[in-house]
């Protein structure tokens, strides 16, 4: 646990202010909009994993114990219950947000199906269960290895490390020892959460006999939007503008996700301009940092044009400036 708190140039027993406030000023600092140097991604997460272990939003990665290759570490006791249980394999889904609900923030509901320890046999698959007759129920046995003339523990795969063997099925789970359910979470998705993003939900997973219950990650996939295309923090948008307004130059009211702004489009402006306004990209609520809107000025070509028009634009042809 040390580490997590030396990562973020903490004294082991930090308050969770002092934790949250040295958490913010690194994040700043390191992040990828910010910091263009190629250790600021593996330093952005470091710091992140840091934060949530010390502030409880995560839990931290369970540390095996070291064995004795030369004395029986299990005491003649079940492997399951000496503390050398593995965490199930998590499950992985993916979650599809608007870029209106990545830049406000929202809750979202969300259902998927996971293993839950059967009710009917509690997990064992079998009404009656007996001591597993290739480990004697300790869930594990000694296996030598011929190169070396050591003896090493093996999980028994005859009942999965669990010690015990069912002789009569269980009618609910098939024998599985599990049943498919349903679970229901909200998700709460803070403002600034980019394409990519994982969200971790410990403990909400599927039920594996001798292993603790899997965590669920989510991971955030934006979908694509018609107006706003997004580069991290950063918006980019296609702003449509007559060949007149180009040429002449005009107050323009343009649409963002922050609501409606005022652009000054210059006198005789090029096509493909790009019009940089500060604060309206997406908002970071974790750090603070926001990112920009960038506005590409495109002209707009009509697809038709009245007999006049087409006259005066004769005349421009011919015209020192347009010729």
């Amino acid at each position: 646990m040390n580490k997590y708190y030396e990562i973020l140039g903490l004294k082991s027993g930090a308050s969770q202010e002092e934790i949250k406030k040295a958490w913010k000023k690194m994040a700043l600092e390191w992040h990828p909009d910010r910091n263009q140097s190629e250790e600021a991604g593996t330093k952005i997460q470091e710091i992140n994993e840091a934060y949530e272990i010390l502030s409880g939003k995560k839990q931290a990665p369970r540390e095996e114990p070291q064995a004795n290759p030369f004395q029986n570490p299990f005491g003649g006791n079940r492997f399951r219950n000496r503390g050398f249980r593995m965490k199930a394999r998590p499950i992985n889904l993916v979650l599809d947000l608007t870029v209106e609900e990545v830049y406000n923030g929202t809750t979202k509901r969300v259902q998927f199906h996971v293993d839950r320890t059967c009710g009917g046999c509690h997990g064992t698959g079998g009404l009656k269960t007996t001591a597993c007759p290739v480990c004697q129920g300790k869930g594990m046995y000694t296996d030598r290895d011929m190169r070396f003339g050591m003896h090493t523990f093996v999980m028994c795969n005859n009942c999965s490390g669990s010690g015990q063997v069912r002789l009569e099925s269980c009618g609910t789970c098939h024998s599985k020892g599990t049943t498919v359910q349903v679970e229901t979470i909200d998700l709460k998705i803070t403002k600034g959460t980019v394409e990519g993003s994982k969200i971790i939900v410990t403990n909400s997973g599927s039920d594996v006999p001798g292993a603790d219950r899997s965590d669920v990650f989510f991971t955030i996939h934006v979908l694509s939007h018609p107006i706003y295309e997004l580069s991290g923090l950063n918006v980019n948008k296609k702003e449509e503008l007559s060949f007149v307004d180009m040429v002449l130059g005009k107050n323009v009211e343009i649409e963002t996700l922050a609501g409606k702004f005022k652009i000054d489009v210059p006198t005789n402006c090029e096509a493909n301009k790009v019009v940089r306004l500060r604060g309206l990209g997406l908002i970071d609520e974790e750090t603070g940092i926001t990112g920009d809107l960038y506005v590409k000025l495109v002209p707009k070509v009509p697809k038709e044009i009245t007999e006049e028009e087409k006259q005066i634009l004769e005349k421009l042809r011919s015209s020192v400036n347009f010729s």
